[in-house]
């Protein structure tokens, strides 16, 4: 109920600012100083009288002059301009709620069939995702061009005065809102980021499953979703782990005891991490080693960089790599107790 009421006041709101365009579009007079027009039920004639013409001339040299300076007449017939009730009616005003409601159920609904195909198809999930913002765009695009064209039709100049008067309106009131709809625009069509990256953005990191026209949104490692403002992306640094790719590198960090054996350390990461389930072959596998000081003993870090064959491994990876690691190095009895 609570997103049919948003439905139904964001129609509305529609509909208000259409009539007010309307309005100023119809209430705005021809003003012609070289002109008089009359106009008729069936046509409109317009005669031009030439602005050279000496007012103060005597009526015989004026007929007489009147082929050399030029009185022009013309009579043109144009189509009689539509009245307001004839482009905003109530059965109008019902159909364009009807294509409004029926867009927002029918986006709804072939995002939803998206993410079901993007689920079931895994090699093909980040493709299919990364298709939800510009079908959203595209649909949206096509159902306003539909209830303006198709159900109201009205002339070009009544248009032209209602986008004057919703973009004044627009820009008066809702400033941070149209920031956040460019940001969105420019993140479409820049791409730092893409439906399904694995992103860092301002301290948040997880995944991201929507870019809006208002925000982002990404899931956490811990299943919360945050939603970043567009504006907001704009002027922060990003984080793209996978960029695009299926497969993504992830790193586990591993201290041991300085006197370990460096060479037996470096075999047991690899075989870790290459027998993995979770593991991508087709990139490399690197195990890094260095001494540091943790607190006032000195240690041997090691970190094992590898790649998941899909980036919603990569933490039961990381998790599984430590684990056996440190199993191995158990039957050793190398572990500090």
């Amino acid at each position: 109920m609570k997103r049919l009421s948003h439905v139904v006041n964001t129609v509305l709101l529609t509909a208000f600012l259409l009539l007010g365009g309307f309005c100023t579009a119809f209430a705005q007079p021809d003003k012609n100083s070289n002109s008089d027009t009359l106009t008729t039920k069936e046509d409109t004639i317009t005669v031009v009288v030439d602005a050279n013409i000496d007012a103060n001339a005597a009526p015989d040299s004026a007929k007489a002059d009147s082929s050399k300076s030029g009185v022009k007449e013309s009579i043109r017939k144009s189509k009689p301009m539509k009245s307001i009730a004839e482009i905003i009616s109530i059965s109008k005003l019902v159909w364009a709620l009807i294509v409004l409601v029926i867009t927002f159920y029918g986006v709804k609904l072939i995002v939803s069939i998206l993410d079901n195909l993007a689920e079931r198809y895994p090699n093909n999930r980040l493709f299919i995702k990364r298709l939800v913002p510009a079908l959203r765009i595209v649909l949206w695009s096509i159902s306003i061009y539909f209830v303006i064209e198709g159900v109201f039709n009205p002339p070009a100049e009544t248009v032209f005065a209602m986008l004057a008067s919703i973009s004044i309106a627009i820009g008066f009131a809702s400033q941070d809102i149209l920031k956040n709809v460019f940001g969105g625009f420019m993140i479409i069509l820049d791409r730092p980021f893409q439906v399904g990256d694995k992103v860092d953005i301002g301290g948040h990191y997880g995944e991201v499953t929507q870019i809006g026209l208002r925000s982002c949104r990404l899931v956490t490692p811990d299943d919360s979703v945050v939603s970043v403002p567009n504006g907001e992306l704009m002027n922060k640094s990003v984080s793209n782990t996978n960029s695009g790719a299926l497969d993504c590198q992830v790193v586990a960090e591993v201290y041991l005891p300085q006197n370990t054996d460096p060479q037996w350390v470096r075999e047991i990461a690899y075989k870790v991490a290459a027998t993995s389930k979770y593991v991508y072959l087709n990139k490399p596998i690197a195990v890094i080693i260095k001494n540091e000081i943790a607190g006032s003993r000195k240690v041997m870090k090691i970190r094992v960089k590898a790649y998941v064959i899909d980036i919603r491994f990569e933490f039961p990876f990381m998790s599984e790599m430590t684990e056996i690691f440190l199993k191995e190095c158990s039957k050793k009895n190398i572990l500090e107790s």
